[in-house]
C-alpha cells in the first residue's frame, strides 16, 4: 500500500521482499526519517484562489435555479429551433411520451409483477394499521397517579 510504505518498511511500487511486517533496524531505521519526509513533501497542498465576488442577485438567482432545477432540465433546448423546443418542453412535462415508444410486453409483465408484489405487502398492513387504530384506548395502564 502506498500510504503504509514508511510504516511497515516495505520498498517502492508495490513490491514485496517479504520484510513488511519487521521493524526497520540499522541503516533502514536511519532512511525511515528520510523516506517519510520525502512522502510528505510530494502531498504539499496547493493554494486555492478564492471565487470571484457575486452580486446578492447573481447570487439568489444561482440557489432558485439549483433549488428548482437541479439537474438543469432545459440545457438541451439552447440552440434548438423552436418546434423542436416545444416538443421537448411537452416531453419534460409528459414524460410517458419519451418512455412509451420503447415500451413492450416484456417490461409490462415486469411492471405487473412488481405492482402486485407491492400490493400484497401494502394492503395487509394498511389493514392492520387501521385495526391498531380503531382499538379502544387500554385504560388503568398509565394513569396520572402512577407517572
Amino acid at each position: 500500500m502506498v500510504g503504509m510504505r514508511g510504516a511497515y518498511g516495505g520498498g517502492g511500487g508495490g513490491s514485496s521482499n517479504g520484510n513488511e511486517g519487521r521493524p526497520l533496524g540499522g541503516a533502514a531505521a536511519a532512511a525511515a526519517p528520510m523516506m517519510a519526509s520525502t512522502e510528505i513533501a510530494s502531498m504539499a497542498a496547493h493554494k486555492v484562489a478564492p471565487p470571484p465576488p457575486q452580486s446578492t442577485a447573481s447570487k439568489m438567482k444561482a440557489r432558485v435555479k439549483e433549488t428548482f432545477f437541479p439537474d438543469d432540465p432545459f440545457r438541451g433546448f439552447k440552440g434548438q429551433p423552436l418546434g423542436t423546443q416545444w416538443l421537448m418542453a411537452v416531453k419534460y412535462l409528459f414524460p410517458i411520451l419519451d418512455w412509451l415508444p420503447g415500451y413492450s410486453l416484456s417490461l409490462f409483465k415486469s411492471d405487473l409483477i412488481s405492482g402486485l408484489t407491492i400490493a400484497s405487502l401494502a394492503i395487509p398492513q394498511g389493514i392492520s394499521y387501521a385495526k391498531l387504530a380503531s382499538l379502544p384506548p387500554i385504560i388503568g395502564l398509565c394513569t396520572s397517579s402512577s407517572i
